[in-house]
């Protein structure tokens, strides 16, 4: 059996794994979200605003756009749902199931691009008679939703890369507690990139964003689709690498 530091299907510490992971999507989910409110004038991967705006929208319908505030809650539950379908069997912190997860993403990260400019796309969804709006809310906010599901399935920590509520208390927690307990210095290592990185991001998006308008939503498409195509890479090296006669079975 692989020490508890290891991560199970890779060989890679495990730390340093989740810090990889939190690194970079958590920049990509900055940049979304900063390239969502210069384009949409609304966040798509912070559900606390986006549920206190629809109650408020409830009370006084003329505040907000209502049904882009539903679609943006809708699309990140959907997201999360698809992740935790496809994650399901699996307690690994990478493998072709995360990479699944990684390339559905990117996908609807193009989709909404695609929708936000003068595309096909648009065309289409302006034939349906849908909300353009609404519509790129929709894959935005579900290519977060799946991303945020993912990060927070990891065993042992669950990592948030779309919203930093949690990982600021988690911080907070560390420092507190650190007189009597110490520090996980790991762990802090872990919340404080995810934060400073989803930071970065938001800076990146709104500069690539003032530039490119919706097609900026494709950089974090490329950086999703490279972190899973590097999945498929370092799970087919395993692959073919001997087991060991008493070796614990690979769960993928």
């Amino acid at each position: 059996m692989p020490p508890p530091h290891q991560a199970r299907d890779t060989g890679l510490p495990r730390e340093g794994l989740l810090l990889g992971y939190s690194a970079l999507l958590a920049l990509s989910a900055g940049f979304v979200n900063a390239v969502a409110l210069l384009i949409l004038a609304l966040p798509v991967g912070n559900l606390t605003a986006i549920t206190t705006q629809l109650g408020m929208n409830t009370a006084n319908p003329w505040l907000y756009e209502g049904h882009v505030l539903a679609a943006i809650f809708l699309g990140f539950l959907a997201g999360a749902t698809v992740a935790g379908a496809i994650l399901a069997s699996t307690d690994a912190l990478a493998g072709p199931r995360h990479a699944a997860v990684l390339f559905l993403e990117a996908v609807l990260l193009v989709l909404a691009a695609a929708g936000v400019e003068e595309t096909v796309v648009k065309a289409q969804i302006n034939a349906l008679g849908v909300e353009q709006t609404a519509v790129q809310a929709l894959f935005a906010a579900a290519a977060l939703g799946l991303q945020n599901a993912m990060t927070s399935s990891f065993r042992g920590m669950a990592i948030r890369t779309t919203h930093f509520t949690g990982t600021v208390t988690d911080l907070g927690l560390i420092l507190g507690r650190s007189r009597l307990h110490g520090i996980d210095k790991w762990k802090a290592a872990i919340l404080a990139t995810t934060l400073l990185l989803f930071l970065g991001g938001g800076v990146a998006g709104i500069v690539f964003g003032a530039r490119l308008g919706g097609y900026a939503l494709l950089i974090p498409a490329a950086t999703c689709a490279t972190v899973a195509a590097a999945n498929l890479l370092q799970s087919a090296a395993r692959s073919e690498e001997p087991v060991p006669e008493h070796a614990e079975p690979v769960r993928v």
